[in-house]
């Protein structure tokens, strides 16, 4: 009986880490070396929905992220909706930005430390 309910929990421990999300993505973004405040941010993974989130007024934006993999970090309001790849952990990753204007005048986003 009890490697019966043992086996039971195992696999029930199993099934509960299956569904459990990914951590969130946070982080800050800056344009000119000033926060960028209340400005729409959405990561979108796979064939999923957006999630959606805002900066804070000190540039600061934290969205919890499902799934875990490859996705797109977009600013979906700002001029040329700047897009790029990060990737979703089981962890809380952390993701700072700068949003810079490329030769042609595009907005981009570029990594920061």
């Amino acid at each position: 009986m009890k490697s019966i309910t043992a086996g039971l929990c195992f696999a029930f421990a199993l099934s509960v880490s299956a569904v459990v999300s990914a951590g969130p993505i946070y982080g800050t973004m800056v344009a000119d070396n000033q926060p960028v405040k209340d400005t729409d941010i959405e990561i979108k993974c796979g064939e999923d929905a957006p999630l959606k989130g805002k900066t804070a007024a000190d540039g600061a934006y934290r969205i919890n992220v499902p799934k875990e993999g490859q996705c797109s970090l977009t600013l979906p309001t700002y001029a040329g909706k700047p897009s790029t790849t990060i990737f979703s952990t089981p962890n809380p990753t952390l993701y700072n930005f700068a949003v810079v204007k490329n030769a042609e005048g595009k907005f981009e986003l570029k990594r920061r430390q």
